[in-house]
């Protein structure tokens, strides 16, 4: 602990200090206060590329190593923008042309679904390690929660005990987080997904960039091969926020039926997975994902998924319960929709009970570019209580997470003349 103390006066950790503050914190040492101050040390004054480099290794060393002996590729998104369920449309896309895509994903943190609570509305999602080496290359691909595999310990002790209540991510530990998961599983192949925008973990097209250049130097140093894609942000991925209507809208946009924004998103990063793994010339993959989709593979594959996951495979979007409780806000006036905030909409869900509460959420009949009429519904909250909905929808009044404005934004007069005036 006295070398975490010492962080605080800016000193660089040697490898062999990281290695004895990751023991300590995975055997028990730390009180959550010690590791609160491990985690906002980090968050206030940060580490080196070298020290991050060290914390993924040794982070990794404490868990369990998935070995597939062939080639494997993953997604990962930084997450900070509600409604990301595209991994339950990359998985069965990637799987579906014979790429090996066993992905482990986290619980929701700052967001109102992760893709393990998304996933678990049609499948379980927690298996063993001996598991996922026997069921992963049979079907390609599997959508599995890591917190159950001992993958990386310190990283589930960090986000339980600091990160969840605190809401913060710290960009070292989330690298960290990322890469200590990703070499744990045999990842050689890695697309990060990385939204910029306001309300996003990078609300600046700089701050992704620099972050961008970070991830692909720990790849290096790594022996990972990565390619960041930086994603739009600045509004939710589709309309469907929450572990229950996030995977009926997954489930309809592999019927191509869904959000454009989640297909587009989707083909987008599993044609870069593609074109890595040489299926596709550069800047061509996308057009492949298309093919799987169109032709019906990707939703065949993930049907397989959720079948050897133990969920039913024939199950339909409109199979899928959501809260029972709702209410749909009303647009005020006619105009175009020119903001959406994200941190609005993660709030309202929030409060509706998402993600601990499946059912809960919220649905966005209208999005930035789109014109509404006075009267006409801007988004419905779910929830399965009357009391989480009264709380989300006041929730929302107070932050109205839209702004509606008219194709005329603004009136800037001279003023009248003296003459006019007289006149």
């Amino acid at each position: 602990i006295e070398y975490v103390k010492k962080k605080r006066m800016g000193t660089i950790w040697t490898e062999n200090q990281i290695r004895q503050i990751v023991n300590d914190i995975c055997a028990g040492q730390y009180t959550d206060l010690e590791i609160g101050m491990f985690t906002l040390s980090q968050y206030f004054i940060g580490l080196t590329m070298d020290e991050i480099a060290s914390l993924t290794k040794n982070m990794a060393e404490y868990g369990t190593t998935l070995q597939f002996g062939e080639p494997v590729y993953d997604k990962h998104s930084i997450g900070g923008v509600p409604g990301n369920k595209v991994s339950l449309l990359i998985v069965p896309i990637v799987a579906a042309a014979g790429l090996l895509i066993p992905k482990t994903s986290s619980r929701a943190i700052t967001s109102p679904s992760g893709t393990a609570d998304t996933m678990e509305v049609l499948a379980e999602v927690n298996f063993s390690a001996d598991e996922i080496l026997e069921i992963a290359p049979k079907v390609r691909g599997m959508l599995v929660w890591g917190g159950t595999l001992d993958l990386s310990p310190l990283d589930e002790i960090v986000i339980h005990r600091v990160e969840r209540p605190l809401s913060i991510d710290p960009h070292s530990q989330m690298l960290a987080s990322i890469f200590s998961k990703k070499i744990s599983t045999g990842v050689d192949y890695l697309v990060l997904d990385m939204p910029t925008g306001i309300g996003t973990k990078m609300p600046t097209r700089e701050d992704a960039i620099n972050y961008a250049h970070e991830a692909t130097e720990l790849g290096r140093r790594l022996g990972i091969r990565v390619e960041a894609a930086l994603s739009y942000g600045d509004q939710p991925v589709g309309r469907a926020i929450g572990p229950a209507l996030e995977a009926k809208e997954a489930l309809l946009t592999l019927e191509g039926k869904g959000s454009k924004s989640v297909l587009e998103k989707s083909i987008e990063l599993a044609g870069i997975l593609f074109e890595m793994a040489g299926l596709a010339p550069p800047t061509k993959g996308s057009e492949l994902a298309l093919k799987y989709i169109k032709s019906g593979k990707a939703k065949e594959k993930m049907e397989e998924i959720i079948g050897v996951q133990g969920g039913d495979p024939s199950i339909k979007p409109e199979d899928i319960p959501v809260g029972s409780k709702t209410q749909t806000i009303e647009s005020p006036h006619d105009g175009y929709i020119v903001k959406l905030s994200n941190s609005a909409v993660k709030k309202i869900a929030f409060t509706a009970g998402a993600p601990r509460h499946k059912e809960a959420g919220v649905y966005l009949h209208k999005k930035i570019g789109e014109f509404v009429r006075k009267g006409e519904p801007l988004y419905t909250v779910y929830a399965n209580s009357e009391g989480r909905l009264t709380d989300a929808v006041n929730v929302g009044a107070n932050l109205r997470p839209y702004s509606i404005e008219g194709m005329i934004i603004q009136r800037i007069s001279s003023g009248p003349r003296n003459q006019d005036i007289k006149e």
